[in-house]
């Protein structure tokens, strides 16, 4: 019994030598392997302020580049005219500011404005400095016309609507570029006619990109060499779809949220031809419409 309880003591003294050594006794590459967890640390932490840096200039260089739509809303043929003279009059408005602008016709009537610097004008006997899209950010909603259309035999007085939609304009993408630690790279013979090398050696190539999941193989080449380059072509074809598709996505819910229903009830202006004056609902205030006919936004637009 003596024997037990010594040799259960002795046990747990050596437990409680080696637990005492661990902490007081660090392995050789103890403060090697922390020095390196802390220089990573520090890199990732950078990486990721680079990452901000750089998506907050993306976001201030896009603001001097916009779309900016223009849909037909209630009133017929009349509509369909009201939104291509408001087009006109944010062109004309554009273009004498020095503005590049392109007039683009798919889902709607659209156009694309830009400039390198932000726009200097004059509001309230004020020069204010602004970039695009501040200066046209509010114009999203309903534009209603009051007025007797050309075509009326009968002179009277027609009500219509033309909705506006402001978007950041995309640019063109930079080319992809794939971190090779994101890809698995395998190879397999290939099954594929081309002669005895072919079949004999693994000229096959298959990868994987696993952030994506995205798979692309391909055996038609006789080089392992020349299949690897086109199975990598097909890869970043695959993964620049998906991602324009996402950003398309992005998009459509974005102009789903702008554009709201072309009701009267929820107008941003409404344009009195018979009366000559525009009111602004946001501001409720009262605009002489010959700004408007000569282009001059710039006494029209809500800017704050």
């Amino acid at each position: 019994m003596k024997k037990l309880l010594f040799f259960f003591y002795c046990y747990i003294w050596f437990d409680l030598f080696v637990h005492v050594s661990n902490f007081y006794i660090k392995p050789k590459n103890y403060y090697t392997h922390k020095a390196e967890r802390t220089k990573k640390s520090v890199l990732k932490r950078y990486s990721f302020q680079l990452y901000n840096k750089k998506q907050t200039d993306l976001y201030n260089d896009n603001k001097n580049f916009i779309r900016i739509e223009f849909r037909p809303g209630v009133g017929g043929e009349e509509a369909f005219t009201w939104s291509k003279e408001l087009l006109n009059t944010y062109k004309l408005f554009a273009e004498r500011n020095k503005c590049k602008v392109e007039k683009i016709q798919d889902i709607s009537d659209s156009l694309v404005i830009s400039s390198k610097e932000n726009l200097r004008i004059i509001k309230e006997d004020k020069q204010i400095e602004i970039n695009l899209y501040d200066l046209f950010k509010n114009e999203s909603g309903i534009h209603q016309v009051k007025r007797i259309p050309k075509n009326d035999s009968k002179n009277r007085i027609h009500s219509s609507t033309a909705t506006v939609a402001i978007f950041f304009h995309k640019k063109e993408e930079p080319k992809y570029e794939i971190n090779l630690k994101d890809l698995k790279i395998s190879t397999f013979r290939s099954s594929k006619p081309g002669g005895q090398n072919v079949n004999k050696i693994e000229s096959g190539v298959c990868i994987l990109h696993k952030p994506t999941g995205i798979q692309t193989e391909c055996q038609e080449e006789r080089t392992q060499e020349l299949n690897k380059k086109l199975a990598m072509k097909r890869l970043i074809q695959k993964i620049q779809h998906m991602e324009s598709k996402e950003k398309e996505n992005m998009v459509q819910h974005e102009r789903a949220k702008l554009i709201k229903e072309s009701n009267r009830s929820n107008r941003i202006r409404t344009y009195n031809f018979f009366r000559g004056y525009i009111t602004d609902h946001i501001n409720k205030k009262k605009i002489d419409l010959i700004y408007f006919e000569k282009g001059k936004l710039e006494y029209i637009l809500n800017i704050f």
